[in-house]
């Protein structure tokens, strides 16, 4: 049996050649998982303070656009 061939055996075979490629790939996920719980998380939150019983006309929804006034 050659090197190459017991590398891939012994390692799980792409993840040893490409090591770049796999961190790349773990960080682009996490960012986008880290994204979408944020998202979430905001619509959540104003879907709350606009649905509140506690102060129903004081809601105002906040313009995320990054403009002032």
């Amino acid at each position: 049996m050659d090197h190459t061939r017991a590398a891939r055996i012994t390692t799980g075979g792409r993840l040893s050649r490409h090591p770049g490629l796999a961190l790349a790939a773990v960080a682009t996920a996490g960012i986008a998982v880290a994204v979408q719980y944020r998202r979430s998380a905001l619509t959540r939150n104003e879907r709350a303070q606009k649905n509140s019983p506690e102060n129903p006309n004081f809601y105002v929804s906040v313009d995320r656009s990054g403009g002032g006034i």
